[in-house]
């Protein structure tokens, strides 16, 4: 596992507009840097033992200086790319900065900061394994399908469902011609598993984190 070489890629170009505020989620204040620097930093202590060919961020548009800043000290060994008006396209162009030819990369959610060393680990040796892999955890509520007037249509099996979180890892070459192929049938996907799944075939699913948040609501901010 020690012999792959991986790449890494945070996705950071989203507005934050449901967070409010003036300052962009992932740039917020968080232990001795910010919620970007932070999570940078935790994937480069978690894959110090593998090859790192790229080390991709992605930020809005013109907002390059912000993102060095909001990295600090780590903005030397990323490099930053402008993202789009949607994540599958920003990850697209993430994925087209990667240039070491990986065999595996990771795309993890820069809002994501409280992501552990162990699923990170985790996520990585089974898309090595597998081809594909994304943590997930067993939802706490009765999940129920509804239609467009509020009904409920389907009783979906709990035990049976996983909400997703990220880091989602693949491998590079086969990831990047589904998304050259996603975009060139213009369908949007939700996240990268599903273009895999459209494209590639099946997602190895990892055991997920509790404390794996994404910072949403102006409530996640009390746990920073």
């Amino acid at each position: 596992m020690i012999h792959s070489k991986i790449a890494i890629l945070i996705t950071a170009a989203g507005s934050s507009t449901r967070i409010g505020g003036r300052v962009k989620k992932e740039y917020l204040p968080y232990k001795n840097g910010t919620v970007l620097s932070v999570c940078a930093e935790t994937f480069l202590n978690a894959c110090k033992d593998f090859e790192i060919t790229d080390f991709v961020v992605t930020c809005p548009v013109a907002g390059e200086a912000a993102c060095r800043e909001a990295l600090g000290s780590i903005a030397d060994k990323v490099i930053i790319t402008e993202g789009a008006e949607t994540r599958q396209k920003s990850v697209y162009k993430g994925l087209l900065a990667i240039k070491g030819q990986p065999d595996i990369v990771l795309i993890h959610d820069g809002a994501r900061p409280f992501v552990s060393r162990k699923v990170i680990l985790e996520a990585l040796e089974a898309a090595i394994q597998n081809g594909a892999s994304v943590p997930g955890i067993t939802p706490v509520d009765t999940q129920k399908e509804i239609d467009e007037n509020g009904f409920i249509v389907r009783h979906l099996v709990r035990s049976k469902l996983v909400a997703v979180q990220t880091p989602q890892c693949f491998q590079f070459n086969k990831l990047l011609e589904a998304h050259g192929r996603a975009a060139a049938d213009s369908c949007e996907y939700t996240d990268d598993t599903e273009i895999w799944g459209e494209y590639c075939g099946r997602v190895f699913v990892t055991k997920g984190d509790v404390n794996n948040i994404k910072i949403t609501y102006p409530s996640d901010l009390e746990k920073l």
